[in-house]
């Protein structure tokens, strides 16, 4: 959202401000939002002390020509209002349905400009052209309105009660009354050749009621109907309902649509229109990130079939000790890493959120390496705790690190570590242990790419993840690409590469991507386990060696067994 509150927010503003006044309180001191000042302040003013019941549709005007009452007073409280706001994913879809042409007139009561800021945006950000010509009429410009309805000059953003920038602001009980004529006259018309969505407005000002209301009688008004939206929790006000009943005894197509907000609305929008390519891009862009909820697994009795089987091994034990380093000066993790890499030691490194090094392995190869950084080993360890709630993110790519590298010392295998994800893959194809994963992939398990210098081999892609209280190895068959070593060449090789990996998956159905998975299961679990991995393999006074046990049985799940009715998957 774009943070602007809501009419229901500044009546209580309003009656806050009014109500300290009126009782000599400092506004600091009261706190509306705490349930019983609230209703306090709610029955002083409820058709009392000057404002209407709660509920009326003239409380709104009435309690902020109350609190402010000039109109220069209201300007100025719009203008503070609206500072720094920016439109929000919803008015980025306007602007998209603008650009198409799905969208030709936005009558807005709002007094803030985020439907022209969006619009401008967007066309500029998708090179739009020629770029649409926006078309704003403010209050005082109902010209200006009716002459692009007339001329057909959209997109058009008409304010029914002005801006943020003028002084005329229609937003007291007198001025809403005095509705200028022609902008009214400006909206009859432009329902009379358009349908009709309304969002996030209450319908409380009986000038634009009055005109919705007006224009059923013209003959072809609203010709794809009136979509009336609101919150769930709350129904469309009489006024709203009453437009709607008429509507439909006229024989217009007139519904109430519940709405979770403007956002849920416009996307809704986004996901039944086509739009051009370089719009959804933009939208993409713009869209907020999905909100991520935690949701209990479902339990329950189930039925036998089918089983549905995951590629996650459960890791019976993880390492849990870590050894704390000492830098003498501030010192950067990656030159940490690049020493240790740079001298071939056997060890990780790692800093943990709260700012101290750790690291795991052969403590005289990393003491040697890291000195010339004025960085030691200390006497100190550090447990690390699986169970708790929180795993530092070292802990857990520390983790991911030493059991890759233990894989990657299976016989015929070599480990991958790398910011795009971790692997293991194939490095010896004739090493019997991979007699199984060579059967399962069609008797060919590394290569080199037709037309390029670049090798290829098969991979598995592994990730630690918790699930449910339990710690899991999550294991994706995949196939490993060299990087290429000629940067002339590197992206006509890296096309080549593209089309070679996505023709290699093409026919990996689920059968036979479970064989190959359970190839690769057999194989890093030897057999089906336990198994014991070892990162190094170091002696007992050599250093930490992490040490982890994986189970060779993967997660399944079956049908949960609901009235008698099969419901969705469970673990």
């Amino acid at each position: 959202m774009s943070d602007i509150p809501t009419a229901g927010a500044l009546i209580l503003r309003f009656k806050h401000e009014l109500y300290c006044s009126a009782h000599q309180l400092d506004v600091q001191d009261i706190d509306p939002a705490e349930s019983r000042t609230r209703a306090s302040i709610e029955g002083y003013f409820d058709g009392r002390n000057g404002l209407p019941p709660l509920g009326d549709p003239e409380e709104y005007s009435v309690a902020f020509e109350a609190a402010y009452p000039s109109a220069e007073l209201r300007a100025d409280f719009i203008a503070d209002l609206c500072q720094g706001r920016g439109p929000n994913y919803g008015h980025y879809v306007l602007a998209a349905l603008m650009a198409a042409g799905r969208l030709q007139v936005v009558f807005t009561t709002n007094f803030d400009d985020l439907v022209e800021a969006g619009a401008h945006s967007l066309f500029e950000l998708a090179g739009i052209t020629p770029r649409p010509s926006l078309v704003v009429a403010g209050l005082g410009e109902p010209d200006v309105a009716s002459r692009a309805l007339q001329k057909g000059s959209f997109p058009l953003v008409a304010k029914l009660h002005g801006d943020f920038r003028s002084v005329r602001l229609k937003n007291s009980v007198d001025e809403l009354a005095s509705q200028d004529a022609e902008m009214r006259h400006v909206l009859r018309s432009a329902c009379g050749r358009c349908g009709l969505i309304v969002a996030g407005y209450s319908g409380r000002d009986a000038s634009v009621m009055d005109v919705l209301t007006e224009a059923l009688d013209d003959k072809g008004s609203f010709p794809t109907g009136i979509y009336w939206c609101h919150r769930p929790t709350d129904p469309p006000a009489p006024e709203v309902l009453d437009l709607l009943a008429k509507a439909r005894a006229v024989g217009r197509s007139a519904f109430a649509v519940p709405v979770d907000n403007f956002i849920e609305l416009t996307s809704a929008i986004e996901r039944g229109v086509r739009l051009a390519d370089n719009l959804r891009t933009c939208l993409k862009v713009r869209r907020p990130p999905a909100p991520l909820v935690p949701a209990p697994i479902p339990t329950g009795p189930t039925r036998p079939f089918p089983i549905l089987r995951f590629n996650a091994l459960p890791l019976v034990d993880l390492p849990r000790q870590v050894r704390c380093l000492d830098e003498q000066s501030p010192c950067e993790l990656a030159d940490v890493q690049q020493a240790v890499r740079t001298n071939r030691v056997r060890g990780l490194v790692a800093r943990r959120s709260g700012g101290q090094l750790v690291a795991v392995g052969h403590e005289q190869q990393l003491s040697h390496a890291l000195r010339p950084l004025r960085v030691s080993l200390s006497d100190r360890t550090e447990t690390v705790d699986w169970d708790a709630a929180f795993t530092d993110p070292a802990d857990l790519g520390l983790a991911l690190d030493a059991l890759t590298l233990g894989l990657g010392r299976t016989e015929g295998l070599r480990h991958v570590l790398a910011r795009r994800g971790h692997q293991v893959r194939v490095a010896d194809p004739k090493a019997s242990t991979l007699a199984r994963l060579k059967s399962a992939c069609g008797g060919t398990l590394s290569g080199t790419i037709p037309k390029t210098s670049l090798s290829w081999a098969e991979a598995a892609g592994l990730t630690i993840e918790r699930r449910d209280g339990t710690w899991w190895l999550l294991v994706v068959p995949e196939v490993w690409v060299s990087p290429p070593k000629d940067r002339s060449a590197q992206r006509a090789e890296q096309v080549a590469a593209g089309s070679f990996v996505q023709q290699k998956r093409a026919t990996r159905y689920n059968s036979a991507t479970n064989t190959i998975l359970d190839a690769w299961v057999r194989l890093l679990s030897a057999g089906l386990g336990p198994r014991q991995v070892k990162t190094w393999n170091l002696g007992p006074a050599e250093g930490i060696d992490p040490i982890f046990e994986i189970d060779g049985h993967t997660a399944f799940s079956r049908p949960l067994r609901i009235a008698g009715r099969v419901g969705e998957h469970g673990l």
